[in-house]
């Protein structure tokens, strides 16, 4: 079970068919209101994040790459966007849009391993964070961004669809921004944390140990240089059982 903390569970809206692997993270425009219970996460106007299928389970977003992709819908209209946009001139991700699309992809990294890069093309091996069109078959010449490459998998069946536009592809760099950011952070926190606990085991042994026990301190010393990458690895693997 894959249920991200913060975002509110709006109840399972897949058939639970299972992913096969975890790649991408996807980045659609909903051209409406959120939720959208297609993808596995709705981010609206505010910020707010709403999650509609546990990621142990596939979207119905991304066509042939549901099997592996994870898929954010993002509300585009309201107040906050200037009423109902007209496609495909569209007004870009508020703020709290860009953190939370950044949140939801810091924790895909921590839970499913998806790394955290820009991915390339929709291709069956690429990986990271991604936009729909990259999936999509159409002239897009006019456009800032290309579609689907030769080879890629087919991600929808509207050819010609510019989701989510370019206004807001531009802005996928400020969301992995933000993603790594928060990741760095927490993994900062832990292995701070890490080494002031080490730093006291190897203090309190150096105080209490019986003589003759230098080796033992000095392997201990080795253990508490090691101790922040095991934790980071020990903390990875345990988000991923969640």
């Amino acid at each position: 079970m894959a249920k991200m903390p913060g975002a509110l569970w709006q109840g399972e809206h897949s058939p639970k068919v299972e992913m096969d692997r975890y790649d991408v993270v996807c980045v659609h425009t909903i051209v409406g209101y959120a939720p959208a219970h297609a993808a596995h996460f709705s981010v609206k106007a505010d910020g707010t994040i709403l999650q509609s299928r546990d990621t142990r389970y596939r979207s119905a977003a991304n066509l042939n790459g549901n099997h592996r992709v994870i898929a954010i819908e993002n509300e585009d209209h309201g107040p906050r966007f200037g009423g109902t946009p007209t496609l495909p001139e569209w007004v870009p991700l508020t703020l709290e849009q860009v953190e939370a699309n950044g949140r939801i992809l810091a924790w895909a990294h921590q839970t499913h391993d998806i790394p955290l890069e820009l991915c390339p093309n929709s291709r069956a091996m690429s990986r990271g964070l991604a936009y729909h069109r990259q999936g999509i078959d159409g002239d897009f010449s006019r456009y800032r961004f290309p579609g689907r490459v030769s080879g890629g998998e087919l991600w929808s069946g509207s050819r010609g669809k510019v989701c989510p536009t370019d206004v807001r592809i531009a802005q996928l760099p400020e969301i992995l921004a933000h993603a790594r950011a928060l990741v760095n952070k927490e993994e900062e926190g832990i292995m701070a944390l890490t080494d002031a606990d080490a730093e006291k085991l190897v203090e309190a042994f150096m105080r209490y140990k019986p003589k003759g026990q230098e080796l033992a301190v000095e392997q201990l010393l080795k253990q508490a240089a090691n101790a922040p990458s095991v934790v980071r690895q020990e903390h990875r693997r345990d988000r991923a059982e969640e």
